[in-house]
């Protein structure tokens, strides 16, 4: 039979490789976090992009259609 010491020991380095993975586990949520808030950023900046692309598309084609016109 396993003695007490060797239980505890097997107890203090199972504690010991929780501890990592779960410092592991706060540090990869903290890197998703700032990916997620860097793809929300841009994807705010890719629709205000989108926007003006269009706002100036319609313009143009205003300008295009008075230029005929003349």
């Amino acid at each position: 039979m396993r003695d007490f010491h060797e239980v505890r020991q097997d107890y203090h380095s199972l504690m010991s490789e929780f501890h990592e993975a779960r410092e592991d586990y706060h540090t990869l949520m903290s890197e998703f976090h700032e990916v997620r808030q860097d793809y929300l950023r841009l994807m705010s900046e890719f629709h205000e992009v989108r926007q003006n692309y269009h706002r100036l598309m319609s313009e143009f084609h205003e300008v295009r259609q008075n230029y005929q016109r003349l």
